[in-house]
């Protein structure tokens, strides 16, 4: 472990760093997640069949996948700040123009523009916090930080619930613009800017050859079948349910995602006591019985249960995830290593809703489940093989 890239700071920049970036990150995770579990509705009313919703979804992962590499690698040498607020900007921006799409074409073109800016915020905050996390202390540090990315994406589909269900849709998308430009104003009036170069100039072959982000790797791919799953296509299996709203669907995937920093913030305390890879097999096997439980079950009741296991897995896996990756960031760089792991998730999630869009007009809605779920308890044993080559 290379503890000679991590900055010297003192503790106030260490926590204005933080604190700073939390904001950020929650207010414009709160717009993101505002319109998720309402966008499949909204593509069906301009006539999206299932591949058409899997490929407007994977338009925002294929432009984090062109572009996050370059960003992660522009962040190592340019800073970070910049990168963020520009991203921030353009969400603001992006999100009044979802106003004027009247058409599928249009609003795969937005998305695809959406993932283009989000490619300079989350993973760049996250190597920013990785850069001043402190040595054998990565799990318990970055573990905490990325609660925020899980509360702000609980809230948010449950105000967008409300908002829809009590105004309109395009209130929906106002609102969206408003959190993303408090998530500027935050960023811009109180986030440092700080340089951490790594010491080896690595190309992009070494990092994604590099051995301690194979399994970070696998687990983003895994990862984004089983959330996107999740996310994109309980909204239809719930529009069959007529006891259930646009509010209570929210409520779901409230209670999926907010489960998620509620557990990560006791697992981040043990996780750098523990084999990383025992803990991400443990928590990939929780989702991937969550998954399979959906098509079986019926009522609210038991899909805010389903709910609420993939949030335990996920809270049980991701503080060990963000460990190796920052180990792996010490030398070739946080932003390239937080850049090649996230396009790894984004590739997974062009794939996936293709896969599992294609599967629906196939096979129907419960096969995306059962497909979904069947992989991801696979992945639990290459998590334990990897641990025993480890």
């Amino acid at each position: 472990m290379n503890a000679s890239l991590t900055p010297v700071v003192d503790t106030n920049t260490r926590s204005r760093i933080f604190f700073s970036l939390y904001a950020a990150v929650f207010c414009a995770m709160i717009g993101v997640g505002i319109v998720i579990p309402l966008l499949p509705r909204y593509a069906v009313t301009m006539g999206a069949t299932g591949i058409w919703i899997g490929t407007i979804f994977s338009a925002f992962a294929l432009a984090r996948i062109l572009f996050l590499p370059v960003f992660g690698r522009m962040s190592d040498n340019y800073g970070r700040k910049k990168l963020i607020l520009i991203g921030l900007s353009s969400y603001a921006i992006l999100s009044a123009f979802y106003l004027l799409a009247g058409t599928v074409y249009e609003l795969t073109a937005l998305r695809f523009f959406h993932g283009m800016a989000s490619a300079m915020i989350l993973p760049i905050a996250i190597a920013y916090i990785s850069d001043i996390a402190p040595v054998d202390e990565e799990g318990k540090f970055i573990g905490s930080f990325v609660s925020s990315i899980y509360l702000g994406m609980s809230f948010g589909p449950f105000i967008g619930g409300v908002i829809s269900d009590l105004f309109s849709m395009n209130a929906v998308f106002f609102a969206m613009a408003f959190f993303s430009l408090l998530a500027l104003t935050t960023s811009f009036y109180y986030l440092p800017d700080i340089s951490c170069k790594p010491a080896i100039k690595s190309s992009f072959r070494d990092i994604i050859f590099h051995k301690a982000l194979q399994g970070p790797i696998l687990y983003q791919l895994m990862y984004a079948l089983a959330n996107g799953t999740f996310m994109v296509f309980l909204p239809i299996v719930a529009i069959q349910d007529p006891e259930i709203s646009s509010s209570e669907t929210g409520l779901i995937i409230l209670v999926s995602v907010i489960s998620t920093p509620v557990f990560q913030h006791f697992f981040s305390r043990i996780s750098d006591s523990f084999r990383h890879y025992h803990l991400i097999g443990a928590g990939v096997l929780m989702i991937g019985i969550s998954l399979l439980m959906v098509p079986v079950t019926s009522g609210i009741e038991f899909y805010l249960f389903s709910a609420l296991l993939l949030g335990i897995g996920r809270g049980l896996s991701l503080p060990a995830l963000f460990a190796l990756v920052t180990c792996a960031g010490r030398e070739i760089g946080q932003g390239s290593a937080s850049g090649m792991v996230n396009t790894s998730l984004a590739l997974g999630l062009i794939i996936a809703p293709l896969l599992s869009g294609l599967v629906m007009d196939c096979s129907g809605i419960s096969m995306v489940f059962y497909l979904s779920g069947c992989i991801t308890l696979v992945c639990t044993g290459v998590f334990l093989k990897l641990d025993r080559r480890k």
